[in-house]
């Protein structure tokens, strides 16, 4: 009799409240401090000799494992100086929001906090002024960067990347006087205004 009413207590302690509510760890994860690591985007060029474009052909995985293959027909003259894109952004970002190409990093703004994809860790970040704008220096690779882009959103002027012997240095031209967090999120870089 004893070991019953061990297993009903048991039981009791592990039960959750609601058993259809699901788990926490399935539930949708919006764009906030943790961004998903969804598929973004691939191009592909196709050789000079390419004029028609008949068929795309996805394969995906399912939840069960189990992979399926989907097709399209599109039958469309093609010019093949432009690659094929095929993309999901709109998951990370929501339709909105743009992605803005730095080096080989993604950048991009969404409510009043700045996202740049990259893995590198932080080693250093301060401010300027006369234009005010953050200064990020991370690790770096065997890669050399040195470009600017404009970005000219809401907080954003530009954002540039130069490499130096031993990191890479951001500059992030803000449209205005800010304090600033930031924080590294598995391949990102968060950067909190307020």
């Amino acid at each position: 009799m004893s070991k019953w009413w061990v297993f009903l207590l048991l039981g009791a302690l592990v039960a959750r409240e609601d058993p259809f509510e699901p788990p926490k760890s399935i539930e949708h994860i919006g764009l906030g401090d943790e961004v998903p690591d969804y598929f973004r985007y691939v191009d592909v060029n196709l050789p000079s000799t390419a004029r028609v474009l008949t068929k795309v052909t996805l394969t995906y995985e399912n939840l069960d494992a189990s992979t399926h293959t989907q097709s399209m027909d599109i039958n469309q003259r093609i010019d093949w100086h432009y690659p094929i894109k095929v993309t999901q952004q709109a998951a990370i970002l929501g339709q909105e929001d743009k992605i803005f190409r730095i080096a080989d990093r993604d950048f991009w703004i969404h409510d009043n906090k700045l996202y740049l994809r990259t893995s590198d860790k932080i080693q250093r970040s301060f401010v300027l002024i006369n234009p005010y704008r953050i200064i990020i220096d991370t690790d770096r690779d065997a890669k050399d960067f040195r470009q600017k882009i404009e970005v000219n959103e809401k907080y954003v002027h530009n954002i540039s990347i130069e490499t130096h012997d031993r990191f890479y240095r951001y500059f992030i031209v803000l449209d205005g006087r800010y304090q600033y967090k930031i924080e590294q999120k598995n391949n990102y870089l968060v950067i909190g205004l307020r």
